[in-house]
């Protein structure tokens, strides 16, 4: 089912940015049946020059709260809503759209105990029923089919304007799963 996923996605034309042919994809990367999957925005230039998430300072910052939560990496899947990156970094509703039935699959294929929405826009594609505040929802729990979705901030907000008691609350999060 995995590699059909990813020839899927290799293939797709369902929107604008699929349909350029030198596009860099990322389905995702990471334990294919973790427990915890991290569900965050769009892929950025660092991620598409190394074809891996991860890979900018963002991803250096959430390495390190798994790092002081004791949150082993292979207990965890990571994805993006889309599969495609975008120079201008602007996704737009078209584009999660189109790749919603991409991040469907993977969920159902990772079936994890955990999800970690890693942002609003994140959020917003889990929890479609709510009103999407994430400083109102970060860090409490909410079901997707059965499925624990915890909100977080984007990790850009958490470099700026984060205070010591949200990023310790991200920690216990990380530790408590």
């Amino acid at each position: 089912m995995w590699e059909n996923l990813e020839v899927e996605v290799d293939i797709c034309e369902r929107c604008k940015l699929g349909k350029k042919y030198d596009n860099v994809r990322i389905v995702g990367q990471g334990n294919q049946e973790a427990e915890i999957f991290f569900l965050m925005d769009e892929i950025n230039g660092k991620e598409a020059e190394r074809g891996l998430l991860l890979e900018d300072e963002n991803g250096k910052l959430l390495k390190n709260f798994f790092k002081y939560s004791n949150l082993d990496m292979k207990r965890c899947y990571f994805t993006t809503l889309t599969k495609c990156y975008k120079a201008d970094n602007i996704i737009e509703e078209e584009n999660i759209s189109a790749c919603s039935v991409f991040l469907d699959t993977q969920i159902a294929l990772v079936n994890p105990k955990y999800i970690i929405s890693v942002g609003e826009r994140p959020t917003k594609a889990l929890i479609k029923s709510q009103k999407v505040d994430i400083k109102k929802m970060f860090g409490k729990e909410y079901d997707y089919f059965g499925i624990t979705v915890i909100p977080i901030y984007d990790i850009d907000y958490f470099l700026n304007k984060t205070t010591d008691k949200e990023k310790w609350k991200i920690a216990n999060i990380f530790a408590n799963i």
